[in-house]
């Protein structure tokens, strides 16, 4: 579900938003929308087309539409076959249509993004089996939680935040 939005003043008691706002059109304490900065609408923009794309199922896609020449991916922690850092496009996009060609996704799902600028966070889940490497055959359900910075309305960094659910 959507997070919401608590707004406050002096004079009233707290009042939620009605279920139709979400965080980024809900009106602030004397009835107006809330200002964003550019940095902020082309960061919203990107985070709720990459969400839509991952929902999808479209991950390759979202990276050649969503991602700068440059962006850099950094994991967690390095595993077998999977980097620490990646680097570039080309590489990322790879890396990409890897897992898809390796893992069976069962099921996942993406929470509605908190954007600050030029950054976003999401938290994303995926109930996966994989046919390559150490986890092969081995059913996970994986839970990440994702800081995306996007400078000139592309992503051009993302870090990964998760613990490794299976001992290697």
């Amino acid at each position: 579900s959507p997070t919401q939005t608590l707004i406050m003043n002096t004079t009233t008691a707290p009042t939620k938003p009605s279920s139709s706002q979400s965080p980024t059109t809900a009106n602030n304490a004397n009835g107006s929308g809330p200002t964003q900065s550019s940095a902020d609408q082309a960061t919203l923009k990107a985070a709720q087309r990459l969400i839509e794309l991952y929902k999808s199922g479209d991950g390759t896609n979202a990276i050649e539409e969503l991602y700068a020449d440059n962006a850099k991916h950094t994991e967690a922690m390095e595993m077998p076959g999977c980097p620490r850092i990646t680097e570039g496009k080309a590489a990322l996009i790879e890396k990409s249509e890897k897992f898809a060609k390796t893992t069976t996704v069962h099921s996942k799902s993406c929470t509605e993004p908190l954007v600050n600028g030029e950054q976003f966070t999401c938290n994303m889940t995926m109930d996966c089996t994989s046919h390559d490497g150490p986890m092969a055959g081995k059913r996970v359900q994986m839970s990440e939680t994702s800081l995306y910075t996007v400078k000139n309305g592309k992503i051009a960094d993302v870090k990964f935040f998760y613990g490794c659910p299976i001992k290697l």
